[in-house]
């Protein structure tokens, strides 16, 4: 209880969110289950990882400006290779040796193969597989995803940049966001509208923006909201109260995001047909919003909630910090032994197996290969441990306490204000808890 007679929230007190990490793990099973033809919407763990990864980048992006008024691109793509490359050459590796060296496929595979690692290597295999659908021999096919992603990421940190030295635009960067994926969901609308293939649809860039746009509006309110609610003034109190509620529907907002995630990967069918479907028609932007819902949930919300304890349970949330290696692994396991085995043992034991060996195989890329490069990683490339005290230049810095002053305005304050004030302070204090061997994979 509080002084005020209230039960205060249990809340995160920054760093790494292991419940994220748990949503990243049930995403990539979805996927998994997805290719082994069980989950007909299984394919929409993918759009949740675009949210999830909008919306962390853009944190770490929007901290590092506030921290230092800067943006290091240089340091930003040094860290996007220490983390994607090493996982992804092992595969490579493993991949050419099977298929180039030891003869383990046909002419038409191998040719299959060099022509999807020479658009993956080069982050088109999108627009490739818009063209041409290709597995790249069973080893490639999924790395269609990781292009469209790094694709994003050639253009949005100089557009942030830009958008935060804008002071009016940059205050209102999370509705220009939103704007943004409703205009990437009328895009798709007039494309289809002249003759564009449902194949089109799901694999390009321009038209599946809208969920990376989606977990970058999110992170964008995060930090004006928690701005916004440090300062002293009848404008901190306004966003304190807002705060408030936002944190009072999470309880039913975010079980009932999983819930839609779990009915639409048992129901929606993908759609890189030669017909668009619903997704094209708006479905990938609510998707995109539900699942931005879900991770606003987990990190606003109290990490008392069964939702939350729910989801960074250990096993769980250890399976999405393998979540990259899994994702890589997982597809050529399954076009190379999945069929086999379901046929062997039947298609639910053969989806458990499958899922143990990406697991074992994820788990050695991560521990003996990407963990390890990360020692050798510049230190000025390293992420520091996050000060999430935004600062930002067009928002008057309170003091890292909240102390709502006698005034007017404070004296009308409820004791709930006061106490999601004491909240967004806990929350300014926090430091990443994870290892440092962790801190610097992330």
């Amino acid at each position: 209880m509080t002084r005020h007679g209230i039960d205060r929230p249990q809340i995160r007190r920054g760093g790494r969110n292991p419940a994220l990490d748990g949503v990243r793990g049930l995403a990539v099973l979805a996927v998994l289950v997805f290719h082994m033809d069980s989950l007909r919407g299984g394919h929409l763990g993918v759009d949740v990882f675009f949210v999830l990864s909008g919306f962390l980048i853009t944190g770490q992006l929007l901290a590092e400006q506030d921290r230092t008024g800067r943006v290091s691109f240089t340091q930003f793509y040094l860290r996007r290779a220490y983390r994607l490359l090493p996982a992804f050459l092992l595969l490579v590796a493993v991949a050419a040796t099977a298929v180039l060296v030891l003869g383990g496929g046909r002419a038409d595979e191998r040719s299959s193969f060099l022509g999807s690692l020479a658009s993956s290597l080069l982050y088109v295999n999108n627009y490739v597989q818009v063209v041409s659908q290709s597995t790249g021999a069973g080893w490639l096919g999924h790395t269609w995803s990781l292009s469209l992603e790094e694709q994003f990421y050639l253009l949005w940190p100089l557009l942030l940049v830009l958008a935060c030295r804008w002071g009016q635009l940059a205050r209102r960067l999370p509705v220009v966001l939103l704007g943004g994926a409703v205009a990437v969901l009328l895009w798709r609308d007039l494309l289809i509208a002249h003759g564009a293939t449902g194949r089109r649809m799901y694999f390009a860039l321009d038209t599946r923006a809208d969920a990376l746009l989606v977990g970058c509006a999110l992170a964008a309110w995060l930090r004006v909201a928690r701005a916004g609610a440090a300062g002293e003034d009848a404008a901190g109190l306004v966003w304190r109260r807002r705060v408030e509620r936002v944190r009072a529907a999470l309880p039913v907002v975010g079980p009932l995001a999983l819930a839609l995630l779990a009915v639409g990967a048992w129901r929606i069918p993908a759609d890189w047909g030669p017909r668009p479907s619903m997704l094209s028609h708006g479905g990938y932007t609510v998707v995109a919003l539900v699942a931005g819902a879900l991770v606003l949930a987990l990190e606003l919300g109290a990490t008392s909630s069964w939702l939350y304890r729910a989801l960074a349970a250990a096993p769980l949330a250890w399976l999405g910090r393998i979540s990259y290696g899994f994702y890589l692994w997982h597809f050529p396991v399954v076009a190379h032994w999945g069929p086999d085995l379901a046929g062997a043992i039947g298609r639910w034991p053969a989806i458990v197996l499958v899922g143990l060996i990406s697991v074992a195989l994820a788990a050695t890329s991560y521990y003996l290969v990407e963990l390890p490069i990360q020692q050798y990683r510049p230190a000025h490339t390293r992420p520091r441990p996050a000060d999430v005290r935004l600062r930002p230049a067009d928002v008057r810095p309170g003091p890292a306490d909240v102390r709502l002053r006698p005034t007017a305005a404070a004296s009308v304050s409820t004791s709930s204000a006061r106490t999601v004030a004491v909240l967004v302070a806990q929350e300014h204090r926090g430091q990443y808890a994870w290892s440092a061997q962790e801190r610097q994979a992330s």
